[in-house]
């Protein structure tokens, strides 16, 4: 049968023997809906606590996408556990001589079908979700966005705010303003990683790098880190981000101005 399992003449099975295509389907079943309740949670405990909205849609896209490939993953290893221990010659149990192949699978139109509906309506899920995010990406930018110059170097960042004269090693945003950074290296290359606002930028010697503008919706303080081996001190290239209401960073403009704005 198209199961698995021993028939007899009339295609039927065996007296006895289980359909074995069905048990392994129920065993996959139940371990796919705990898997998955598993990984949800610990997708939503482990992620950082993120500070915009495309942080939001990034941390929702990688919870997603593990959560849809654990059942995939599983559909793999369950079938061949299932074959390693129910299938397999025992020792002693026959005569090396007396060997044989087993009797031949029969195609199925049904199991093929739904093959192909499953994971072609997989893979069109996927595609259209990655064509929600790039749209996210490319919608047309705010007229004047807070542009914040990033400098790597060995081993901190610096912050430069040309419209607002001020040139910081914090990094200091107002809630719900649009921000777009430009990111270059004074020495080697350096990797801008902010995961909280889903900023992820090379910095590389002597060319700036210019990102699409996130806008941070979360006060509180948050990390930015070097994720490229950059030397000996590049475990410590870290600075804070903190995002504070829009009175808070004037304030903090105007104690830190340090030349004409421009």
């Amino acid at each position: 049968m198209a199961d698995g399992s021993p028939t007899t003449e009339a295609g039927q099975p065996k007296d006895g023997e289980p359909r074995h295509v069905r048990r392994v389907l129920k065993i996959w079943a139940v371990l796919s809906v705990i898997c998955v309740a598993v990984v949800i949670l610990l997708g939503t405990i482990v992620n950082e606590t993120t500070g915009s909205s495309d942080a939001a849609f990034a941390k929702l896209t990688n919870v997603l996408f593990t959560a849809m490939a654990v059942p995939v993953a599983l559909f793999v290893w369950v079938f061949v556990g299932y074959s390693v221990v129910v299938f397999r010659e025992r020792r002693g149990d026959r005569n090396v001589d007396e060997f044989e192949d087993g009797p031949p699978l029969q195609a199925s139109p049904r199991q093929q079908i739904a093959w192909l509906v499953v994971t072609g309506a997989l893979a069109i899920f996927l595609v259209g979700w990655g064509m929600v995010g790039f749209y996210k990406q490319t919608t047309d930018p705010p007229a004047k966005p807070l542009v914040v110059q990033v400098t790597g170097q060995q081993w901190l960042w610096t912050y430069d705010y040309p419209s607002l004269g001020v040139q910081s090693n914090v990094l200091e945003l107002p809630l719900g303003r649009p921000v777009q950074f430009r990111v270059t290296s004074d020495d080697v290359l350096h990797g801008f990683v902010i995961d909280a606002l889903a900023v992820a930028m090379d910095a590389n010697p002597g060319w700036w790098t210019t990102a699409p503008t996130v806008t941070p919706n979360r006060l509180g303080n948050f990390t930015t880190r070097c994720v490229e081996l950059c030397g000996l001190y590049h475990t410590y290239m870290w600075s804070p981000v903190k995002v504070v209401t829009g009175s808070q960073f004037n304030a903090w403009v105007n104690a830190n101005r340090r030349f004409p704005s421009s």
